[in-house]
């Protein structure tokens, strides 16, 4: 019986996340109400608070999920241990419009600016699914030193595609810097993988 329960949990759950994400293609999260979430999911307004707090619960979770799912849409988290540059380049340079066509339309509305600011996890959410892509390559093991150094190592990187990635995409000087500098963080951040430290 409980797997049955389960499953119907699932499919209501579904069923509430995919209305969600055609409304928030449509309007801003904050102009999205529970009544018309309700009524496009086919759902009472009371089986919806059955799972979710309110409109903005549910939108962080979507955000949650969809993080996960951009960290997932490529692969350059074993390069981390044995090639710095090639990450770099990888993880800065090689996403596109957001991070390439991992994404549905609904997905991508959830990260637009007049909604992002509704959820003031989604750093964490970012850092926390880079992460465990990171930690499942089975180079280093979660503990609280390595996971402060991966949060100092994905904060400085995320802050610089946030900042600089547009520039330094057309601009070969900046971008050799960018992997340059990056590099040799990687390599001082974790010299057990790279003894020899920074390249002459």
């Amino acid at each position: 019986m409980e797997a049955k329960t389960d499953l119907r949990v699932l499919k209501t759950r579904r069923a509430i996340q995919s209305a969600f994400l055609e409304l928030i293609e449509e309007k801003p999260v904050n102009k999205i109400t529970v009544t018309e979430l309700a009524a496009r999911a086919e759902i009472s307004k009371g089986t919806f608070y059955l799972h979710y707090l309110d409109i903005f619960h549910l939108y962080s979770q979507l955000v949650e999920q969809t993080a996960e799912k951009i960290a997932g849409s490529f692969d350059p988290y074993p390069a981390l241990f044995q090639d710095p540059e090639a990450f770099v380049r990888t993880f800065m340079f090689a996403q596109v419009e957001p991070m390439g066509e991992a994404l549905s339309r609904g997905e991508r509305a959830l990260l637009y600016e007049r909604n992002i600011q509704f959820c003031s996890g989604y750093p964490q959410c970012f850092l926390e699914a880079f992460q465990a892509q990171i930690y499942r390559v089975g180079k280093l093991t979660p503990c609280a030193e390595n996971d402060m150094k991966l949060h100092f190592l994905l904060t400085g990187i995320l802050s610089l595609i946030v900042r600089y990635r547009p520039l330094a995409a057309g601009d070969q000087d900046r971008m050799q810097f960018m992997v340059e500098f990056l590099s040799n963080v990687i390599r001082q951040t974790f010299p057990e993988f790279y003894p020899g430290g920074a390249p002459n």
